[in-house]
């Protein structure tokens, strides 16, 4: 038997059906769309009344993404009586890194900013981190959190999140932290990192940021040691970038936290200047020795402006609230971070060198994860081009002057 093909008539009585059946599922949808319920993924949760929930409204990004600000917010803003402005940590994570933020607030000393990115699969993060913000002191004074999640196809807006009052004991959520934290889902997406630097930014409590990764082990209390002179040198309008240096540690080794255990350990061979084997380019920041013979000479914290690199150059900067962020419409996993810092070059500003401080990652970079060549190969394919041409127009409007100086950029 032969397939035979339904009449005309058939057809358009099938393609009418499917749209009025799309119809009326937007129109759940829309019903639905005003307040969207996160579950409680600790116990079943049955919403009584308003006044148990809390109301977060978020609001839609280049009509791409919902943004969710203030999912959590520090209990303390870090202001003292000496008048200057704290430095906000601003970092970004995926549900997987759920651990690395719970030890966040152990090695920063100051307002802690969060962009975690979400999909369908990983929303119950939010619940565990709310346990960590109600049951552990330290992350409730310094940890703000922020989402941020895609939006679906069709849809136009985005919703009122309406958060349950969290019922269970922090007795019961600290004994069973590590299993709750088993069942959240890791992420499989294409992964905003420049829109989730800049959401933390955003959404920061202070006006000086120091932008890094979330897997860094951060030296001793350098939110403090830098306090004083970021705020005479980051203020908005001198365009002035104030750089970190970091470095990565072999794994099952001790990870240093101060400049003595980072001397003795480089000597030693145990640590090294970051991505060394991996991209090194793209992360060295010149005289080593220089950094360490000057830094070993004073209990001091200084500074000293050193040369922007190359347009592949991707140093870890300090930079105010009214200094330029990260391009958020580039592709995943291409030159995220040198677009900032090219943008820095381009916008004339002076680069420099903090004394004393610094960060490690643990683990020695040797290659890209195959997940990561993927989605780059992916986004090289289907975005690098439309990129490229809109961030190139931007820089050359807004920065006529200055190509020569800080070279063209290319994805």
């Amino acid at each position: 038997m032969f397939y035979r093909a339904p009449p005309q008539n058939g057809k358009l009585i099938i393609l009418i059906s499917c749209f009025v059946t799309l119809f009326f599922v937007l129109k759940l949808l829309e019903s639905r769309k005003s307040v969207l319920f996160v579950d409680n993924f600790f116990e079943k949760f049955e919403n009584n009344s308003s006044d148990e929930n809390r109301i977060i409204r978020t609001q839609i990004h280049e009509d791409q993404f919902c943004i969710g600000y203030n999912f959590l917010e520090a209990s303390e803003t870090f202001r003292d009586s000496d008048g200057l402005e704290p430095v906000t940590l601003a970092t970004h994570a995926t549900s997987d890194m759920m651990k690395t933020l719970e030890e966040m607030p152990k090695m920063w000393d100051g307002p802690i900013s969060v962009g975690l990115f979400l999909d369908i699969h990983s929303v119950n993060a939010l619940k565990y981190l709310e346990g960590l913000h109600k049951c552990l002191p330290d992350f409730n004074r310094k940890m703000t959190i922020h989402f941020a999640y895609r939006i679906s196809v069709f849809q136009t807006s985005c919703p009122t999140v309406s958060v349950p009052k969290q019922t269970v004991s922090c007795e019961s959520f600290l004994r069973n932290k590590e299993s709750l934290r088993r069942k959240i889902s890791g992420p499989f997406i294409l992964y905003p990192c420049s829109l989730m630097r800049n959401i933390a930014r955003w959404g920061a409590k202070s006006d000086i940021h120091f932008i890094m990764d979330g897997d860094m082990i951060i030296s001793e209390r350098l939110a403090q040691k830098i306090k004083s002179i970021t705020n005479k040198m980051i203020d908005g309008k001198s365009r002035n970038v104030l750089l970190v240096r970091r470095f990565e540690n072999a794994n099952d080794t001790v990870i240093p936290r101060d400049f003595g255990q980072l001397k003795d350990s480089l000597m030693n061979n145990k640590t090294f200047e970051f991505h060394h084997k991996f991209y090194f380019g793209g992360h060295k920041i010149e005289n080593l020795d220089y950094w360490i013979n000057r830094t070993g000479k004073s209990s001091q914290i200084e500074s000293w402006p050193i040369p922007y690199m190359h347009p592949g150059w991707e140093p870890q900067p300090i930079l105010h609230k009214n200094d330029p962020y990260n391009a958020d419409y580039f592709p995943s996993r291409l030159k995220n971070m040198q677009s900032l810092i090219y943008k820095l070059c381009r916008a004339n500003y002076t680069f420099h060198l903090l004394s004393h401080v610094f960060d490690v990652h643990e683990g020695i970079k040797l290659v890209d994860t195959p997940y990561s060549q993927a989605v780059a190969a992916h986004q090289q394919t289907y975005a690098r081009d439309l990129a490229q041409e809109k961030y190139t127009q931007e820089m050359d409007y807004l920065y006529p002057n200055t190509l020569e100086k800080c070279q063209p950029f290319s994805l």
